[in-house]
């Protein structure tokens, strides 16, 4: 039997910038608080992941989650500093200790911590699920947000995970 576990990633303030535009932010908010309420609900683990570096301090507001997720004291919380979110973090043992063998991503970036934690996942076995724009990021210079998030989400789409 999948013993399940939602991953949310990098859904911070100094990541979700307020002078930045990340796209589609107000519904990617709905649909991470939409999820974390079904695990809730199911009592299955519910793992955020935050990034800490010198422009996101642990404990700093950039640090802290955005205020908008329906985070509790009781979920887990791991802090990472490399976007691979099974780097030098308990994470895996977490996992491994939870029984967990398939994940749910969401969050943020979609290019980085996203990008890397879905194939660092899938090469350590986990089966993993998403949901379609569960992800984002913001415009670069070589890609808007959505062309970033839609070439991405071609790449995982049955290579990487099943999107839900």
């Amino acid at each position: 039997m999948m013993q399940s576990a939602l991953l949310v990633i990098d859904l911070q303030n100094g990541v979700c910038k307020p002078n930045q535009t990340i796209f589609n932010y107000p519904n990617l908010i709905a649909k991470t608080n939409k999820r974390i309420d079904y695990y809730r609900f199911h009592n299955l683990p519910i793992i955020f992941i935050q990034h800490e570096d010198n422009s996101l301090q642990k404990n700093s507001k950039a640090w802290k989650l955005v205020p908008s997720l329906n985070y509790k004291k009781t979920d887990i919380l791991i802090s990472k500093s490399h976007p691979n979110a099974f780097y030098k973090t308990p994470l895996q043992e977490t996992l491994t200790n939870l029984g967990v063998n398939k994940l749910e991503i969401c969050g943020a970036q979609t290019e980085y911590c996203i990008d890397t934690t879905i194939k660092m996942a899938h090469g350590l076995g986990y089966r993993l699920i998403m949901q379609h724009y569960a992800s984002s990021t913001f415009d670069n210079k070589y890609m808007t947000a959505k062309n970033t998030i839609n070439f991405f989400e071609n790449i995982w789409n049955k290579r990487f995970l099943s999107f839900i």
